[in-house]
């Protein structure tokens, strides 16, 4: 039904021959039939042809022909029945012909509406189709950008050097953009930042390329000059429709064939800083693909990437390689401290510093160090000197008296500098600086130590002196004053027995003399006995120690007990003196600042050693005061045991006492 109303809407004569056969044929049956039997309904067919057409004016043609021949029919027909009847069934046909007409006008409507809802059905669908198919087409390419993207990624991420890095990107861009040649050039270090060839390509085939590859790596760009140069200048992609037509495209001018057309170039990208820039060639002439420029652009940012990961490893590199040789150089510096503070001469500090030194150079293992001082050549005694050498002065007190001189025993790499670094030189310096001030500090505790000695010396030889002296004046008071006391008291006494017979009244004057004699002796006996004790020397330092304690007891009246244990051997003289000199200094410490009630004295004798233990039980001595340089006493008893090795050592609390102990070697040490 649907393909016959297209072809008779497609061919109005064939709709106007149906009509007219289709309106004879009826005629002749209206013609033929009496008017009882032919009522005219069967125009009704015209109509429904009208509806095959499609068309309404043809349907209200149809229909108003229709009436017209059935009306006509009333008059062609044969008589038959009655009339009423006649017009009544003629009626009711033109009824039917007009309501299959207004059926009709509706179904063509109807028609019409769900043909153009159809169309416009089919034309959502061819829509939605294009766009589906547009969709696709648009999800395959980005399905492709994020596989270059994610392929890229891959090939930053792993860890290859540069040039391998550089090859598989060009290799996987190639492929994505189906062009067949890619060339990376690199921007040179130099202040000029051109851009050289790294000689880093990729073709699908090589041989109709060879003379452009001739050419490019030959060809160095400067910023704005070709393609390249362009992206160096912009630090954006750039595409070349034709390189043959462009003015701007030098490698196009140097070789008369070069195999390509289109090129497009982006740049690599640390930052906003262009390190490097691709460009890729096609045998064709392409314009612009917008799409694909923002692609590499995102490329060159991956493989910014890479390049700042290895400029950041060469800088990492670098700073480690420089912070060991600064950790180097400290530990030399910390070893060469310490040596020249343990070290007491200039011959052990000199003769011991090569070990120090040589560490902190770059090439220890051939580094060799020598000092001369004052004329003479510390350091290897085998190694005679090299060309490759550093030194410095060493100043003592402003004043040049030697150098430090550090060798390299072979040929090194030049650094900026000549073999030896620059960090090198400052630190030989130092050394030198170093050493300069140590040297002045040994000669100065040289002289120190001299000096103390010489004070030490003549501190004992005063001693000595003061002893002798001590000693003298006991004899002399002994020997003479007390003689000569005696000698007068005697004589007084046989002038007051005379004076008794004589003159009686001269008596009182005889006995004062006396008692002011016998008054002097125990004076002059204590003079004596506090200058040099007799019994020092006739009996020893135990019964010196004894009668010391039991005077000190007897004058203070401070209990003071003594006891001896194991004394075996006696002590030669200066040893006996030193030791009760300490304790004649100790008692009287004790009776000045102990505020004391009680003193234990212990005297013996351990292996090679007499200890002499003092012990009060007053207020206590304190650290301050035993490490005081004012107290003089304790010096002094301190300076005493020296020359035989002794020691003195001072223990005390709050409250709690002080003990006193003095150790002195029996043998010279």
């Amino acid at each position: 039904m649907k393909l016959a109303s297209e072809k008779l809407q497609k061919n109005p004569k064939l709709i106007l021959f149906l009509s007219l056969g289709v309106a004879g044929f009826v005629m002749m049956i209206d013609w033929v039939s009496p008017l009882g039997i032919s009522d005219g309904v069967l125009y009704v067919a015209l109509v429904l042809l009208g509806l095959l057409t499609g068309n309404r004016n043809y349907i209200f043609a149809e229909a108003g022909a229709g009436t017209v021949l059935c009306i006509v029919g009333v008059f062609i027909s044969p008589p038959g029945g009655e009339l009423w009847k006649v017009l009544l069934n003629r009626f009711l046909a033109v009824l039917a012909i007009w309501f299959s007409a207004m059926l009709c006008l509706l179904q063509l409507r109807t028609q019409h509406k769900l043909q153009k809802a159809h169309q416009a059905l089919e034309a959502n669908v061819q829509s939605r189709t294009r766009e589906l198919h547009s969709a696709h087409e648009k999800l395959l390419r980005e399905k492709s950008f994020l596989e270059l993207n994610k392929n890229l990624t891959a090939v930053a991420n792993i860890s290859l050097s540069v040039e391998n890095t550089m090859k598989d990107a060009l290799k996987h861009l190639c492929r994505h953009a189906n062009w067949p040649v890619g060339h990376f050039y690199m921007v040179a270090k130099d202040e000029n930042k051109k851009l050289v060839s790294s000689n880093i390509w990729h073709f699908s085939e090589e041989g109709p390329f060879v003379n452009f590859k001739r050419v490019t790596e030959s060809t160095n760009f400067e910023s704005g000059i070709g393609l390249p140069g362009r992206v160096l200048e912009s630090g954006k992609p750039a595409w070349i429709t034709d390189a043959t037509l462009d003015e701007n495209f030098p490698r196009a001018q140097l070789a008369s064939d070069i195999g390509i057309r289109a090129g497009f170039a982006f740049p690599v990208l640390i930052g906003k800083e262009v390190v490097g820039v691709m460009e890729f060639f096609s045998t064709l002439a392409v314009e612009p693909q917008t799409e694909m420029l923002e692609v590499m652009s995102q490329a060159g940012l991956h493989l910014g990437r890479v390049m700042e990961r290895e400029r950041a490893e060469s800088h990492q590199k670098k700073l480690l390689s420089t912070l060991k040789e600064r950790v180097k150089e400290l530990t030399c510096l910390y070893q060469v401290s310490h040596l020249i503070g343990t070290s007491k001469s200039l011959e052990v500090l000199f003769n011991k510093l090569e070990v120090n030194v040589k560490s902190g150079w770059q090439y220890p293992d051939s580094t060799r160090v020598k000092v001369r001082f004052d004329g003479n050549i510390y350091g290897s005694p085998l190694f005679n000197g090299s060309p490759w050498i550093i030194a410095a002065p060493l100043l003592v007190s402003g004043i040049c008296r030697g150098t430090l001189e550090v060798y390299y025993t072979e040929e090194q790499p030049q650094a900026l500098e000549g073999p030896f670094l620059r960090e090198e030189r400052r630190l030989i310096d130092t050394l030198a600086n170093l050493l300069g001030v140590a040297a002045e500090r040994i000669t100065a505790e040289k002289n120190i130590l001299k000096s103390e000695d010489q004070l030490r010396n003549l501190y004992h030889r005063l001693q000595g002196i003061r002893e002798e002296e001590r000693s003298r004046i006991a004899r002399e008071f002994h020997d003479q004053l007390g003689q000569v006391l005696t000698t007068l008291k005697l004589e007084l006494d046989l002038l007051d027995k005379k004076l008794d017979r004589v003159a009686p009244a001269l008596r009182d004057n005889t006995k004062r003399l006396l008692e002011l004699v016998e008054g002097t002796l125990p004076v002059v006996k204590q003079l004596i006995m506090d200058l040099r004790p007799p019994v020092l020397d006739d009996l020893g330092l135990q019964e010196a120690i004894e009668w010391q304690a039991q005077d000190f007891e007897t004058r203070t009246g401070i209990d003071c007990r003594v006891r001896v244990n194991n004394l075996a051997e006696s002590l030669n003289p200066e040893r006996a003196t030193a030791l009760f000199r300490i304790f004649q200094e100790t008692l009287t410490n004790i009776m000045r600042h102990a505020q004391a009630s009680k003193v234990r004295v212990n005297l013996k004798q351990e292996s090679k050693h007499i200890i002499l233990e003092v012990a009060d039980n007053g207020k206590g001595i304190k650290t301050c005061q035993v490490s005081d340089s004012k107290s003089l006493g304790i010096l002094g008893m301190k300076e005493r045991v020296l020359p035989w090795g002794g020691e003195v050592d001072f223990q005390g609390d709050e409250n709690e006492g002080t003990t006193v102990t003095i150790k002195i070697h029996t043998e010279k040490p």
